[in-house]
């Protein structure tokens, strides 16, 4: 089996995870390239505070390390459909009674897709079960509690040439790439079978406390977006708008996460 890395901002590349060569412990001691993206975007997510996402992009980057595949997803971007690469990641704890969850379980679907004019295009949709409606952005306080984001699903479209540079974005400086948050709809990422563990054990890149094992999923989502002026959750004043949609319900891979603390981070788990 080969599993394809299809990185945002780098060229992509293939490894074989059935049978590790040197070229591919080389890779591994350099840093997933699919993996070290999803970092960049979950740091500049927590400096923005927006918690959805950094919980998204942090699951997403644990099963890029762990060698997940990616499945194509055809999204309906206003009237255009764009084809994207896309999984899903799933997280629950294990953990004793004392320790408390930061955040319930939940689901997200990670999509991107690199154009031909050199932008790099975005997707994340988290839901806390099978189908939920989106939780506007709107109506949640900055100083209310962390799990509060994930009474509702949410959904997350980004437009972006600078990867390398993404964390260095504060929650009060201007876009300069393009941001958008969904303000209405619903997501629907559903389980529909498990399987094997993971091809790559977590631990033998360095990411541990985390069990993980491959699934697939239905996804459908049909969201109306409003662009960001800077972030997190400050609206532009014009009524610009899009809609993102799947017409029919489409299947995903993706990895479940059983994580054994409360707080991990994306490149070494529970570590």
């Amino acid at each position: 089996m080969m599993r394809k890395l299809l990185p945002l901002a780098l060229a992509a590349t293939a490894a074989c995870v059935d049978a590790p060569t040197a070229a591919d412990s080389e890779a591994l001691e350099a840093g997933d390239p699919l993996a070290l993206t999803f970092d960049q975007l979950a740091d500049q997510a927590r400096v923005s505070g927006d918690v959805a996402r950094v919980e998204g992009f942090t699951s997403a980057a644990i099963a890029a390390r762990a060698g997940v595949t990616p499945s194509i997803l055809n999204v309906r971007m206003g009237t255009v459909t764009e084809v994207f690469e896309a999984f899903v990641s799933t997280v629950d704890w294990n953990l004793g009674a004392s320790v408390p969850v930061r955040v319930p379980a939940h689901r997200t679907l990670t999509a991107w897709r690199r154009g031909t004019d050199g932008i790099t295009r975005i997707l994340s949709f988290t839901t806390p079960s099978d189908s939920a409606p989106i939780l506007s952005p709107l109506i949640l306080s900055p100083t209310g509690p962390v799990a509060a984001p994930f009474a509702g699903a949410s959904a997350f479209y980004q437009e972006t040439t600078r990867i390398t540079s993404l964390g260095t974005n504060t929650a009060n400086a201007p876009v300069t790439d393009a941001y958008w948050m969904a303000l209405s709809g619903y997501v629907r990422i559903r389980e529909t079978s498990n399987g094997a563990v993971c091809p790559v054990e977590p631990s033998k890149v360095g990411v541990t406390g985390v069990v993980c094992r491959q699934a697939r999923f239905s996804v459908r989502f049909d969201v109306a977006m409003q662009r960001l002026l800077v972030r997190p959750y400050t609206f532009t004043a014009s009524t610009e708008s899009r809609r993102v949609s799947l017409a029919t319900d489409q299947a995903v891979s993706g990895y479940k996460l059983v994580l054994s603390c409360a707080s991990p981070t994306a490149n070494r788990g529970c570590g």
